[in-house]
């Protein structure tokens, strides 16, 4: 199974867990009902329906202090039905401000067929102040896994939904040129599936954050009222800056977490060898031993060799940090964490989701099993430091990105360094014709 599939699997296990915990006032009005049965008080219905128009103006505010469905009924017979257009105008203002999202067609019906200019804008305002609460960020991040940026057609965002759709066809279209065989002077027909990876990568973790960005736009768009946490705000353009933005290198959290991170991975990889008793000549070549490298069947000198890979590298691991940070912190672990799991049970289930799909690396790997043994903890430590990354910096996902990019990065800049002649960008498939 890919790392895409995987992901998108843990997506679809936490939306699960979102969807079984009770339900959370994130996906309900913003205006909670203490007693909705609660029918209006004998005074407060005597000053709704006085003669005096400035009574009636004052019996707005009260109205919708009370917040009981009661109080939004007269609150519409005051729109509907009262002459005195600044009560209408104030009834209209009143009804916006409850978020509730069924009140929008008679708030709709009032900005077009009101005769005052007034109260059509007061009405137009208020039906714009709930439209974004019949929309549910759950759902959008949903119909997003079903297709790249699926969820802004749920939102109303056509042309959005099209931007991700476009850029999807463009990946996709790139990925079949990059695969596409050719005969060498020798006829050799050669294939070096290693120059796709890169736009693989861009389409999966596209993929990956339109799934946040969805999910994200939707709870903005209800000025996150109702949650309990604030929802990451960072666009694309910020987080692809984020592993060379100073603000946020210069926290401790990264560039003092990011070696000791690296050193238990490294660490884990020896102690695998020596478990796994491979020898270290198994490595033919290091790259300070010189002969230059190997890039998609070109030789280049050891300088613009490692400009080449490290280039190819980043390619890589950008999207990579974005899309599996968007995914989990931003969309997972946000959401269980506006459950009855609560804040810090968010971060440990969404720490554990983390680890358990990264098994699905180790499928169909000699020795695997073993691999995944001593790894998957050592990822989900990793993921729970993500996780509590992205609650310390108050619900960013910037240094999380900056982490996992540089972590992943240097990894395989160790890799490379080790053993240049065994990289993405070397190997090949190749036939005679």
């Amino acid at each position: 199974m890919t790392r895409a599939r995987a992901i998108i699997v843990a997506f679809a296990v936490a939306f699960g867990f979102g969807l079984a915990a009770p339900a959370r006032a994130q996906d309900a009005p913003a205006v909670t009902l203490s007693d909705p049965a609660a029918p209006v008080p004998p005074e407060l219905m005597a000053r709704a329906s006085s003669p005096d128009p400035r009574v009636r103006l004052g019996s707005v505010t009260s109205l919708q202090a009370l917040a009981t469905p009661a109080a939004s009924n007269l609150l519409l017979g005051q729109l509907r039905w009262d002459y005195d257009p600044r009560v209408r105008a104030a009834a209209a203002t009143a009804l916006g401000a409850s978020h509730d999202p069924s009140l929008r067609y008679a708030l709709d019906d009032a900005a077009h067929a009101d005769f005052d200019p007034t109260v059509r804008a007061a009405a137009e305002a208020a039906g714009a102040s709930v439209a974004p609460f019949a929309k549910r960020p759950k759902l959008a991040a949903g119909f997003s896994v079903l297709c790249p940026g699926c969820g802004y057609f749920y939102l109303g965002d056509n042309e959005r939904a099209f931007a991700y759709l476009g850029a999807t066809a463009g990946l996709v279209l790139a990925t079949l040129v990059a695969l596409h065989r050719h005969t060498d002077a020798s006829g050799v027909v050669q294939q070096y599936p290693g120059r796709a990876t890169p736009f693989l990568m861009g389409l999966q973790n596209l993929w990956l954050y339109g799934i946040f960005a969805s999910y994200r736009d939707a709870r903005l768009a209800r000025g996150d009222l109702g949650a309990r946490y604030p929802v990451a705000r960072e666009q694309l353009g910020d987080l692809l800056f984020a592993p060379f933005n100073p603000r946020v290198l210069k926290s401790p959290w990264v560039w003092a977490g990011l070696p000791v991170l690296l050193s238990g991975a490294v660490g884990l990889g020896v102690l695998f060898s020596h478990l796994s008793g491979e020898p270290a000549s198994q490595m033919t070549r290091t790259l300070t031993d010189g002969g230059g490298v190997q890039f998609f069947g070109k030789r280049y000198g050891t300088g613009a060799g490692v400009a080449l890979g490290e280039t190819y590298n980043l390619s890589l691991f950008l999207p990579v940090g974005i899309g599996e940070e968007a995914t989990f912190r931003g969309v997972i672990q946000a959401g269980l964490s506006e459950t009855s799991l609560d804040l810090w049970g968010g971060w440990a289930v969404g720490s554990l989701i983390f680890g358990a799909l990264h098994t699905l690396n180790f499928v169909g790997k000699e020795n695997g099993a073993r691999e995944a043994a001593l790894a998957v903890p050592y990822i989900t430590l990793t993921g729970s430091y993500l996780g509590f990354l992205y609650v310390h910096s108050r619900f960013s996902l910037a240094q999380g990105v900056a982490l996992h990019f540089w972590y992943d990065f240097m990894l395989s800049t160790f890799d490379f360094i080790a053993d240049p002649d065994h990289q993405p960008f070397v190997m090949r498939f190749g036939m005679p014709i």
